[in-house]
């Protein structure tokens, strides 16, 4: 019996198998290519950071995150040496301003918040893009990042990275002067009894007024907003900008409570102090937001290959695990734990969350900055 061979079909079968071991060699080259190629740059990039000596970085306030930054990047990188200045967003900022406007440039990298950075980074053109600044492989890929992407406040010029991510707590209080089920409702804050006994966090810098502030508006819309604002102003013992010293003030008693208080709320309860917190309103939520956690890399450098490598640590597991622990935040990268971070921090399921730290929702509108500056306003 003789057995017909279709030599067409074996030629065809023959062809796709070439073709897809010529891929295959193709894309294993590719990415040989692609290793050694990331491997030459990164080791170049560090010997000139080596040379540099040092990296300068504007980042948050407080001592606990200035240690696992300085102690974890001196670690990794010990022929570099950080320089670490912690304050507000806006605060920081205007030190820049002054410094570019005399023709200084001292700063390298930038980590704050995301009204910080498009509020007042971007407009005075102090920003260079993250992307071309990053090297290794676990940052750049997108399967270690929640929801498989590297996610930027500005999603079109990608100048702030968001690395963090959490519930923003409107709301801490003494407990032996206010209940949680007094306050835990928006509308709750302006009953009579109240009055004279709120700190509030000044809304018009960047920081956690502003957001709160913001939130409200997206909440309420701009007419219940405005209304919300002249109240809760005439229920305002003091309205400042140091969120240190309000978180003390409610903890001392001198404020039942304080409405917007910030993230360093989680440096000073590790240092004793006792509050209670709202981590949410019953009625309308709360917002997200990255606090200090995102990144920025400055233009005109003054050590900007040492401004990569510190940026690229960074965004590392070890890195992020530092920036977590330091500031209890929750980290985008999806291998970093959260059994440190305070529930209070965690977002919940079935809450309303507003994620308002994008460009378009991370700055004021003209609308609601006027009026606000008009009964905020010094």
């Amino acid at each position: 019996m003789k057995t017909r061979v279709d030599v067409g079909n074996v030629k065809s079968t023959i062809f796709i198998a070439a073709v897809f071991t010529l891929f295959v060699a193709n894309a294993q080259f590719a990415l040989a290519q692609s290793d050694s190629g990331w491997k030459q740059k990164w080791d170049t990039t560090l010997a000139q950071a080596k040379k540099e000596g040092k990296v300068v970085v504007f980042g948050p306030p407080g001592d606990r995150i200035r240690e696992a930054l300085t102690k974890g990047f001196t670690k990794a990188f010990p022929d570099i040496t950080m320089e670490f200045s912690g304050a507000r967003g806006g605060e920081l900022a205007t030190r820049v301003k002054a410094e570019r406007d005399a023709g200084i440039y001292s700063v390298d990298i930038g980590i704050n918040g995301t009204s910080t950075a498009n509020s007042y980074f971007k407009p005075m053109k102090a920003l260079d893009p993250i992307e071309p600044a990053l090297i290794l492989p676990e940052v750049i890929d997108p399967k270690n990042w929640r929801d498989n992407r590297l996610e930027f406040s500005d999603r079109a010029t990608r100048f702030d990275l968001i690395f963090s991510t959490q519930n923003n707590v409107p709301l801490i209080f003494n407990p032996s002067q206010a209940k949680a089920e007094e306050v835990d409702e928006l509308y709750e804050l302006l009953d009579p009894k109240w009055k004279g006994k709120i700190a509030v966090q000044d809304p018009i810098p960047a920081g956690s007024g502003n957001g709160v502030f913001r939130w409200i508006w997206h909440v309420l819309g701009p007419e219940k907003a405005k209304d919300f604002y002249k109240k809760i102003r005439a229920q305002a013992g003091a309205v400042d900008r140091d969120q240190r010293q309000q978180i003390e003030w409610v903890a001392q008693g001198k404020y039942p409570m304080n409405f917007g208080p910030g993230t360093v709320m989680y440096q000073l309860e590790k240092r004793g102090l006792k509050f209670g917190v709202v981590s949410e309103f019953k009625d309308y939520g709360a917002y997200l937001s990255p606090g200090f956690g995102t990144a920025m890399f400055i233009n005109r450098a003054p050590h900007p290959n040492a401004a990569k490598v510190f940026l690229n640590w960074l965004l590392t597991k070890e890195g992020q695990t530092a920036f977590s622990t330091g500031m209890g935040y929750v980290s985008r990268r999806v291998d970093v734990s959260k059994d440190h971070v305070p529930s209070y921090w965690v977002p919940k399921a079935g809450v309303k969350y507003w994620p308002g730290y994008y460009e378009e929702d991370a700055t004021m509108s003209p609308d609601q900055e006027n009026f606000l500056k008009s009964i905020y306003g010094r």
